[in-house]
């Protein structure tokens, strides 16, 4: 099963940039804005909007761009490798923890937040999209998953004592985000696996800290290894690592969905999988609300490389949720 994003049913849809220091951006001098139908030539207003008016900013400020987000050079503090290649797993894995500006590091506490790696001097066509796993002051954790060259290039470069090129922050790594903040403080059931377990521990820490209920149903995946399981259960989340099944583990989860009366069901990991979820909740009578971590290729990460281009709409900024999803 393949999963497809819905373009959203209005013409604009809402954009993560929108309202943050980064808007309007460059998209909006180029007529081509996520969020404002102004900007894009139509006569109408359209945004369903409720913050500050973007197409007012924009000429506020001149008819230009907010500043871009700067890349920074940021030492490596440590590095921990996950996997070899072996047991079970395909491809070598690690963490990493970088140094960056305190501004950074506070604006990257939402989870959906992930930044652009790439070694220092090389250009911006070796940049990896990374969800952060963990956000401290002045520094940010990922767990990466040696692929392919852009990620070998990274691999050697993230060793103690060196830096990598970084550039954030980003938040749209986690599509549906509006539900998690409204159930925040509710009943969250997450399922992740493989390396997707990285944005889950940010996302379990939110909830807790919050007062909610999170319980994490992880897998190993293809990486062969479950990482963040003590660091979610001593942010308060419930855990448990699901066992390898002929049906990926669907009845289990739809007995915990029956069973547990949850608000929001928090999907990471790959697009197949998204899509049996959303199945499974389509054949409940109640079912929660869903969010699902972003898979979309991307480049730039600010909409002009065209990378992330899905049905349309532009995956690295816009709030794809707004449509929902469809297989």
């Amino acid at each position: 099963m393949i999963l497809a994003v819905s373009p959203p049913a209005r013409t604009s849809a809402s954009c993560f940039d929108a309202g943050s220091k980064y808007c309007p951006c460059d998209l909006a001098a180029l007529g081509c804005c996520v969020a404002c139908s102004l900007l894009r030539g139509d006569e109408k207003c359209d945004c369903g909007w409720s913050g500050l008016c973007i197409y007012q900013d924009y000429l506020r400020n001149g008819r230009a761009p907010k500043p871009r987000r700067k890349k920074v050079l940021a030492p490596v503090r440590s590095r921990a490798d996950l996997a070899s290649g072996g047991g079970g797993g395909k491809n070598r894995a690690f963490i990493v923890e970088i140094e960056v500006p305190r501004e950074v590091s506070h604006w990257c506490v939402f989870p959906g937040s992930f930044a652009l790696l790439r070694p220092p001097g090389s250009p911006e066509r070796f940049n990896v999209p990374l969800s952060v796993m963990e956000a401290k002051d002045g520094a940010l954790s990922f767990a990466l998953e040696v692929k392919g060259p852009k990620t070998v290039a990274l691999d050697r470069a993230c060793a103690a004592g060196r830096s990598v090129t970084a550039v954030a922050p980003f938040w749209s790594g986690l599509q549906g985000a509006a539900s998690l903040r409204r159930y925040s403080s509710g009943r969250v059931l997450a399922v992740a696996k493989g390396i997707a377990q990285a944005p889950i521990l940010h996302t379990g820490q939110y909830v807790t800290g919050h007062g909610g209920f999170f319980k994490a149903l992880l897998g190993p995946g293809t990486l062969g290894a479950v990482f963040v399981d003590d660091a979610l259960s001593r942010s308060g989340a419930q855990v448990a690592v699901l066992p390898k099944s002929k049906d990926h583990n669907i009845a289990r989860i739809y007995g915990e969905l029956v069973g547990g009366d949850y608000d929001l069901l928090v999907s990471e990991g790959s697009d197949k999988q998204h899509g049996a979820l959303q199945e499974l909740l389509s054949s409940l009578d109640d079912p929660p609300a869903l969010a699902w971590s972003s898979n979309v290729s991307m480049t730039c990460a600010e909409g002009i490389c065209g990378a992330c281009l899905r049905d349309g709409s532009r995956g690295c900024k816009a709030d794809l949720g707004v449509g929902g999803l469809s297989t």
